[in-house]
């Protein structure tokens, strides 16, 4: 009995967290380390150390049709590279759900105040009422994010347990995703022999990540490139207020470069990774750049390095461009927003921030990964924003009551039986 409750115990100290990209797939796996003496529920602080990171990448195939036994096998070569770095076996996973599969929807929740004082339970109730609501037919709810309280029509703290009042308001911005997606995502997960544990929107984990609080409270544009897809998150007054994802990525700037030079995908990934820009210097017209041939490597054309860029900025921009237009424009008018922040593997190439500032006309920074212990230095670059801020998602959601709802937290067997068996065609009309 007793080596049985000291290995759960163990257990609960690791947890472990995957981002599946189209491009990448990443694991990260923590140890959990905090004072003696305190309980979760007790505020005590909570510190996460890195140990164990693995990935795997290959290049992106055209119209992303990745099948399912591939993406199985990335998932277990990056789970694999992880647990030997650890040295530890994990079962237990959170997992992200990309900008482009979530559905947002601002909520309203009236509780009638039965004793005259709001206790904990009934912010709970609140929130689970907007969870509740927050899913349309066919999507499940992630998270429901209380954004604003009132009481009796009068704005109070964010917290209002304890305050004196007869009704008690809650604005909620809920977030949920198809219940497909998140099936073919538990699918391949145990088909790895693996429990998901958690499912969370990664461009809220990326914020969790990368974002400052000042930040947060001042109003801040989080937007995430990936490879087949763009996540974006809003943030205004400490709380995340809108997120979402567009279909278009950094992977869209290697297709074109490999259609119109003619060069393999894998070659234009690395002619855009050495060479690309988002803007064009001095003296880029007589920069040139060898470009392999498809079909013959032996063969190669010359270009100006000029020529590149001018296939690169107008994807870029397209990208900014359709982030803009997805922003909440009753918020942005509102809230003013000035400030943007790019993270994600496509945030590094020359030039992004400041296409970005022209487009969305705001401030913005490149963002990484707060710093946290243990993990190899690679492991705090923008692409691996997403896996980091879901272990600080799992950590917030062990230690605060409200942090987030919905799957959070949940069994993830509280989906119907066959969620988790569904066939390939399923699976291929997600297009993972």
């Amino acid at each position: 009995m007793t080596k049985l409750m000291n290995r759960t115990r163990k257990d609960q100290q690791i947890i472990a967290a995957i981002d599946i990209g189209a491009s990448k797939i990443s694991c990260f796996i923590a140890r959990l380390t905090h004072e003696q003496g305190l309980s979760d529920r007790q505020g005590l602080a909570q510190q996460i150390e890195i140990i164990g990171v693995g990935h795997h990448g290959s290049p992106l195939k055209p119209k992303y049709t990745t099948s399912a036994e591939e993406l199985e096998m990335g998932l277990r070569k990056a789970v694999d590279a992880a647990e030997r770095m650890a040295e530890v076996r994990i079962h237990k996973v959170t997992i992200g759900v990309a900008g482009k599969f979530l559905r947002t929807r601002r909520i309203g929740v009236d509780l009638e105040i039965t004793d005259g004082v709001v206790t904990q339970e009934d912010i709970e109730d609140s929130i689970n009422e907007g969870a509740r609501l927050s899913a349309s037919p066919e999507y499940t709810a992630l998270h429901a994010l209380a954004t604003a309280f009132k009481l009796d029509d009068e704005g109070v703290f964010d917290d209002p347990a304890g305050l004196n009042g007869s009704m008690l308001s809650t604005q909620m911005l809920g977030v949920s995703a198809r219940l497909s997606v998140l099936d073919n995502l538990g699918m391949i997960v145990e088909r790895c022999g693996l429990i998901p544990a958690d499912y969370i929107a990664a461009p809220y984990a990326a914020a969790e990540a990368t974002l400052i609080d000042d930040e947060k409270d001042l109003g801040v544009v989080l937007i995430d490139i990936g490879a087949a897809s763009t996540a974006f998150s809003v943030y205004d007054n400490g709380v995340m207020i809108d997120c979402g994802g567009v279909g278009v990525g950094g992977g869209h700037i290697t297709k074109d470069i490999a259609q119109i030079f003619g060069t393999p995908l894998a070659q234009a990934e690395r002619i855009k990774t050495l060479y690309g820009a988002a803007l064009i210097g001095p003296g880029d017209e007589h920069r040139f750049v060898d470009v392999p041939q498809m079909g013959d490597d032996a063969e190669r054309i010359r270009t100006s390095r000029a020529d590149l860029c001018d296939v690169i900025i107008p994807r870029v921009e397209e990208i900014f461009e359709l982030v803009s237009a997805r922003l909440p424009g009753d918020a942005n008018r509102s809230i003013g927003l000035r400030r943007a922040v790019l993270t994600g593997g496509g945030s590094l190439l020359v030039g992004a921030r400041e296409s970005a500032e022209k487009i969305l006309s705001m401030k913005c920074r490149l963002g990484r990964p707060l710093s946290v212990a243990g993990g190899p230095e690679a492991a705090s670059a923008p692409g691996f924003a997403v896996c980091a801020g879901l272990l600080q998602c799992r950590i917030k959601a062990r230690s605060e009551d409200n942090f987030a709802l919905g799957l959070a937290g949940q069994s993830p067997h509280a989906f119907p039986q066959s969620a988790f068996f569904g066939g390939m065609e399923a699976w291929l009309r997600a297009k993972f």
